[in-house]
C-alpha cells in the first residue's frame, strides 16, 4: 500500500493515501439515493463540473486515466474536437417520409457503419438527464454499440494490466462516438436535426445516462455488475447516442434471459476486489435493481484508471458465448412457464 496505490486484503480493498484523502465524509451511495423510496432525475458523481462530495475524486480519476497513458489521452482528444467540430450544417432542404422510411433507411446507414453492431431507438425523457442539466427538445435518442477487443480488454484479469484496458475502454468510446457524429451529420444532410453524443462528454446539454434509453431500445439489458448485457455483444461493449427530430419508431425492451442468469452467477461478486458487487438488488433512486457499492468501486476504479473487471469476467462477455447463453437462458425461462400437458382420463 502506497501513494497511488491501495492494497488488496481479504474481503476488500485497502485505498492508497491520496485515495483516503480524497474520500469525502458524505457516502456516494447517499449521492445515488440508494434506500429513497421516491424517483426524481440522478444526480452527476462522475460527470461534468458540477460541485459534489466526490468532485476531487472524480479529477483524481480523470488524472490518472490520461496523464500517462498516451493511447487514452489520443481517443479522449480525438473525441473531445470530433464533438466540437465534428458536424456538418443541416441541410436546408428537407427530405419527406413515413417514420417507417426513416427508421429502416437509417439503421442500414448505422449498421453500414464500420464501428456499429448494434443499433436501437428510444423516446428520449426527461428523466435520462443528469440532475441541474438541461434537457433537450429532440424527441428521439439513438443507441449505438459496438464490441471492445476482449483479449486486450481482459489483460486487466489475467494480468493486472490496467492500462491496456484502458486504452481498449476509452478507444471503444471515441470509435463509437465516431460513429455517432458520422450517422448525425448523415441525419442533417436530410435536413433534420441530429448530434452525435459519445460517452466522454463534458457539454451540458448532452449530460444524460446512456443506459436507460439503451435498456428501453432493446440493446440490452442490465446486470448485476451495473452495465449492460448484450445477447450479441455480451458486456464488453461501448456505446454512443444521436439525438434527433427525424421521425422514427422506437424499438421495445428485450428478454434476453440474463436477469435470471446474474441472479445465480457470481464472476463479478467473487472477482471484484473491492466486494462493490451484491448478489442482492437494492431500492436505487424507487426502484429496484441491480447496484454496484459505490464507496469501495470508486476508489479501486480511480487507482486502476477504470478497473472494468466485472466487464471481463463476466462470461457473456466471452466471444461467442452471449448469443449462445441468451438462446440457452430463454429456453429454460420457456421450459418453466410452460404448464406441464394434463393427462385426460379415458
Amino acid at each position: 500500500m502506497g501513494l497511488f496505490s491501495g492494497q488488496e486484503v481479504e474481503g476488500g480493498y485497502i485505498p492508497g493515501a491520496i485515495s483516503r484523502r480524497l474520500i469525502p465524509e458524505s457516502s456516494g451511495n447517499d449521492f445515488n439515493r440508494v434506500g429513497a423510496q421516491d424517483t426524481k432525475r440522478p444526480d452527476p458523481p462522475f460527470h461534468g463540473t458540477v460541485q459534489h462530495p466526490w468532485k476531487w475524486m472524480m479529477i483524481y480519476f480523470l488524472m490518472r486515466c490520461y496523464f500517462g497513458n498516451f493511447g487514452a489521452l489520443k481517443s479522449w482528444t480525438i473525441h473531445w474536437l470530433r464533438e466540437y467540430f465534428g458536424h456538418k450544417r443541416i441541410s436546408p432542404e428537407r427530405v419527406t417520409g413515413t417514420p417507417e422510411e426513416f427508421t429502416v433507411r437509417l439503421k442500414e446507414e448505422a449498421m453500414a457503419h464500420p464501428e456499429v453492431e448494434a443499433v436501437g431507438i428510444a423516446p428520449m425523457r426527461d428523466e435520462y438527464y443528469y440532475d441541474t442539466f438541461p434537457t433537450s427538445d429532440l424527441p428521439w435518442v439513438i443507441t449505438l454499440a459496438r464490441r471492445m477487443d476482449y483479449d486486450k480488454l481482459s489483460l486487466n484479469l489475467t494480468e493486472r494490466n490496467f492500462d491496456q484496458a484502458l486504452k481498449e475502454v476509452i478507444g471503444g468510446y471515441e470509435r463509437t462516438q465516431k460513429a455517432a457524429v458520422d450517422l448525425a451529420n448523415w441525419i442533417r444532410a436530410q435536413g433534420w436535426q441530429a448530434r452525435g453524443i459519445g460517452t466522454l462528454t463534458f457539454k451540458p446539454e448532452n449530460m444524460f445516462l446512456a443506459i436507460p434509453p439503451a435498456i428501453e431500445a432493446g440493446i440490452g439489458t442490465l446486470g448485476k455488475h451495473g452495465s449492460l448485457i448484450s445477447d450479441e455483444l455480451g458486456s464488453a461493449f461501448r456505446m454512443s447516442c444521436v439525438l434527433t427530430d427525424m421521425p422514427l419508431i422506437a424499438d421495445n425492451p428485450r428478454n434476453i434471459g440474463s436477469e435470471d442468469f446474474c441472479a445465480s452467477c457470481q464472476k463479478c461478486v467473487t472477482d471484484c476486489p473491492p466486494g462493490a458487487i451484491s448478489n442482492e438488488k437494492q431500492l436505487v433512486n424507487g426502484a429496484m435493481r441491480w447496484y454496484v457499492d459505490f464507496d469501495k468501486c470508486a476508489p479501486y476504479m480511480t487507482e486502476t484508471k477504470g478497473c472494468a473487471i466485472c466487464l471481463s469476467t463476466c462470461p457473456y462477455s466471452r466471444p461467442g458465448v452471449a448469443p449462445k447463453l441468451t438462446q440457452k437462458m430463454l429456453k429454460r425461462q420457456e421450459r418453466l412457464e410452460t404448464p406441464p400437458e394434463q393427462s385426460v382420463p379415458a
